[in-house]
């Protein structure tokens, strides 16, 4: 396994990281039913074969990954990683809450100490509860106190919004969005260099796009893959793109089975820093312009056509429309909309009032498209 430095501090982390939210599971649709046995196995194995970063949160699998891991680092494998997990900012309405959902989450993992401890998916919203509940405190004192080892925050909003974040705190890590087809998609290319040069450790999250840029691959891609004169999987494609980048310290896969272990710790065990070539970059090129031109809907993730009166997810549903036509993931995305959308956030709760028309700066039809959003996501029982 390849270690990278963590950061100003004077850790290494595996340059693979394990996200803990995609455990395989004994029922489809049913989040909260781990397969213990099949993700204890997963888990157990990577640590034996270097992996020594670990990120889950309270949220994941309907809040019973934090649970599950906390059982499954028993018998001394707590010891031998570095254990991430995050804040649900959402539900944080005072200073106090800190520290109670920070007591849960350590009752959850079987831990008293959190190595990692992240905000999870910092946003303009979620950014104003930091400022007003005077969260920095929280992290000063736990950091002093060394229940937290180190202070990050994970993001999913804009460029601009991602600079104020990184330069008002002291954090030691942050952890965003990027792949080869996302490169100026949230926080980005841009955010990537400009946390690196403030001193941050980058974690990387969906270097895979949930698995769509390995799996049901399109001829055109899989020529471009060729082209590179590699022997290499899609995954290991997409994989050594981020893998590149000196400015990252660990790359998170959600793997969701022991095979998909078996495949990437091979691939983490090699060195790949800079070791992509000027060809290779405009084939890059080329398969992120295929991507895109597959795109359905121009929605860039905004978020100003929120809130909607009937509480639909908007952009959430649009991006799981665009997912399913970009990446040939009607599957992947018909499981995500059941699963992680309710009933009475779903398109089909349109009423047509277009307010959020009127609030898009892409001029983007939504109200239409909300109607084929929900009859291409809909599973029979949806």
């Amino acid at each position: 396994m390849i270690y990278r430095p963590f950061g100003k501090t004077d850790i290494t982390l595996s340059q693979l990281g394990f996200g803990c939210m995609r455990f395989p599971l004994t029922e489809r649709f049913e989040p909260t039913k781990i397969d213990e046995q099949r993700a204890t196995n997963m888990l157990h194995y990577a640590i034996e074969h270097g992996v020594n970063y670990f990120d889950t949160a309270y949220p994941y699998h309907r809040e019973t990954s934090e649970h599950f891991v906390g059982k499954a680092l028993r018998d001394g494998y707590r010891k031998r990683i570095f254990l991430a997990t995050k804040a649900p900012m959402w539900l944080v309405k005072c200073k106090d809450d800190m520290q109670k959902y920070f007591d849960e989450q350590c009752k959850r993992l079987q831990t008293d100490v959190i190595d990692m401890y992240l905000l999870h998916a910092l946003g303009k919203n979620s950014w104003k509860t930091v400022k007003e509940c005077d969260v920095f405190s929280f992290l000063n004192t736990m950091l002093k106190a060394g229940r937290i080892r180190y202070a990050g925050f994970s993001f999913h909003d804009e460029l601009p919004l991602f600079k104020e974040i990184v330069d008002a705190y002291p954090w030691t890590l942050c952890l965003i969005h990027l792949n080869y087809v996302d490169d100026d998609y949230q926080a980005g290319l841009e955010g990537l260099e400009y946390a690196y040069n403030k001193g941050l450790a980058i974690v990387i999250m969906e270097p895979l796009r949930g698995g769509k840029l390995a799996n049901n691959i399109p001829k055109q891609i899989l020529t471009i893959i060729e082209q590179t004169g590699r022997t290499q999987t899609p995954a290991e494609f997409a994989l050594r793109w981020v893998f590149n980048r000196p400015e990252v310290s660990c790359v998170l896969s959600g793997m969701s089975s022991l095979e998909q272990v078996k495949e990437n710790i091979p691939f983490a065990s090699e060195e790949h820093i800079n070791t992509i070539t000027p060809q290779e970059i405009e084939l890059y090129k080329q398969a992120r312009t295929f991507y895109r031109a597959r795109t359905k809907v121009n929605c860039t993730q905004c978020g100003y056509c929120l809130p909607c009166p009937q509480k639909i997810a908007i952009p959430f549903i649009l991006e799981l429309y665009n997912d399913a036509h970009m990446y040939e993931a009607f599957g992947e995305s018909q499981w995500m909309y059941k699963v992680f959308v309710k009933p009475e956030n779903r398109a089909d709760q349109c009423t047509e009032c277009r307010e959020c028309e009127e609030k898009c700066p892409q001029k983007i039809p939504i109200a239409e498209c909300m109607k084929q959003a929900h009859v291409a996501l809909k599973t029979e029982d949806v």
